[in-house]
């Protein structure tokens, strides 16, 4: 079992790299892009629930789409960078026509990814339906921080990718395209700053929403 978890980690992480390669050869626009959605996604959501179900959407869908690289190679005959887009596009409309679904969102997509490593009866599409009802109730549960924070974990993930093409032909490129698992550390880093911004500013946020008006002061 762990086995299986730690390899579909390593298979999201090796996706990450793969990713990094195929947005190089695209061009520093493409790279561009990719940080302007990431540096967005771990700056701005927190400031509503409809930006929280957009721009999380496009990150996370973007980072599940790098995690099912296999399959959609197999079936689509897409590669890890036209699949990011279209996995950001698809996470864009959902998010933004069920905003209020995005935490539960949250915490399915990355069930399913740890869940198909767990092959139930055989079978992973039942360990990752298994992982995604457990990862959602969780998200649910935990809600909105939790959703920030996995928003800003994609958004890293956005920006390390998007940074290597903006690199361009520099040795630093092809460095960290050639070690993914050196890009997860940025993501990450990234993504744990972007949380602890965004969830101390709306927490401030609500805590000033709530604190009552002073009456005026007698005369």
């Amino acid at each position: 079992m762990a086995g299986g978890v730690s390899g579909r980690i390593a298979d999201a992480v090796a996706g990450l790299g793969a990713a990094a390669g195929a947005v190089r050869a695209l061009g520093p626009w493409t790279g561009a892009l990719l940080v302007l959605v990431g540096a967005a996604a771990l700056t701005l959501p927190a400031r509503s629930r409809q930006g929280l179900g957009v721009l999380g959407g496009v990150a996370l869908g973007a980072v599940a789409a790098l995690a099912a690289r296999g399959w959609i190679a197999a079936h689509l005959g897409l590669s890890p960078a036209p699949a990011a887009l279209l996995g950001a596009a698809a996470g864009a409309a959902a998010g933004g026509a069920w905003p209020k679904a995005f935490p539960f969102a949250a915490g399915a997509v990355p069930g399913a990814v740890l869940g198909a490593g767990v092959p139930l009866s055989g079978r992973a599409i039942l360990g990752a339906a298994a992982g995604a009802a457990i990862g959602g109730v969780v998200g649910l549960a935990a809600g909105r921080p939790a959703a920030i924070a996995l928003a800003s974990l994609a958004g890293g993930a956005l920006v390390a990718v998007g940074g290597v093409a903006l690199l361009g032909a520099r040795p630093l490129a092809a460095e960290l395209a050639a070690r993914p698992f050196a890009l997860a550390a940025i993501a990450v880093v990234l993504g744990v700053a972007g949380a602890a911004y965004q969830i101390a500013r709306d927490a401030g946020a609500r805590g000033r929403a709530e604190q009552p008006l002073e009456p005026p002061p007698r005369p």
